[in-house]
């Protein structure tokens, strides 16, 4: 079983606050795609300027056609449909209390207090909790963005599905998985690998089924990667969101 690395801040429990982590790289311009959509986020230098960090959102909560995610007591993304991905947007660099919600008064199903550094790319991922229908899991990930070598695809993978079974992602044409073991919630960190391109395949960890496949993925080099598994028994699919990262020009 491999252990959650890479989100900042667990959820808000008995009144205790974990803050977020640093260690954030200069980086230039970023161009995302997602969703079929291509989208640029400003240099970090840029933003640190003006004091905000760069926030977007993944709605990998299957119980959730869109939702709401609220820093403090404004709704910053509204209406994020299930298996989306927002663009970055410019947050306020201080300590948050993120919060899924569906009206403004109306009881969180998730929070995650978080404290964002300026300058830096962050992704808070929705997702199911097995604790029941109305509960969520907020998680809050720092990218740790940076830009990748030409002959290097830099690639992380996100377990989203609530169950106890780890999962393993492999791409045809390669033996070893490229991420083995992953628990719920659980994101795997960065692995750099040779660009390469295949239909990538979800296994439960030392099983042979195949829960959910992803075809014609080309991992090219000098690009950043993240999949996301979601969906609930039976309909699985991974998520895909690509980050081309200019280097700092500054």
């Amino acid at each position: 079983m491999r252990l959650l690395r890479g989100f900042c801040a667990g959820m808000l429990v008995g009144g205790a606050v974990l803050v977020g982590c640093k260690g954030n790289s200069e980086t230039g311009a970023v161009t995302s795609k997602a969703n079929g959509k291509t989208t640029t986020a400003p240099a970090s230098d840029a933003v640190e300027a003006r004091d905000k960090a760069l926030v977007r959102v993944i709605n990998a909560s299957p119980a959730d056609p869109t939702l709401n995610v609220y820093a403090g007591d404004s709704a910053a993304f509204s209406a994020v449909a299930f298996k989306q991905a927002t663009p970055y947007r410019e947050i306020p660099d201080n300590l948050f209390d993120f919060q899924i919600k569906g009206a403004p008064n109306a009881e969180p199903l998730a929070q995650n207090r978080e404290n964002l550094h300026d300058g830096g790319h962050y992704t808070i991922v929705a997702l199911p909790d097995q604790g029941g229908p109305e509960k969520r899991n907020l998680r809050v990930l720092n990218d740790d963005l940076k830009p990748v070598p030409a002959d290097k695809a830099r690639v992380r993978f996100i377990n989203g599905v609530a169950s106890d079974t780890d999962m393993d992602l492999y791409i045809s044409g390669r033996k070893d998985a490229l991420f083995d073991g992953v628990n719920f919630k659980s994101e795997a960190g960065w692995n750099e690998f040779d660009p390469m391109s295949g239909t990538l395949t979800v296994r439960g960890d030392n099983g042979q089924a195949t829960l959910a496949t992803l075809p014609n993925v080309k991992l090219d080099g000098g690009k950043s990667y993240t999949f996301v598994l979601t969906g609930k028994r039976g309909k699985l699919q991974l998520l895909k969101i690509e980050d081309d990262v200019a280097p700092d020009r500054s």
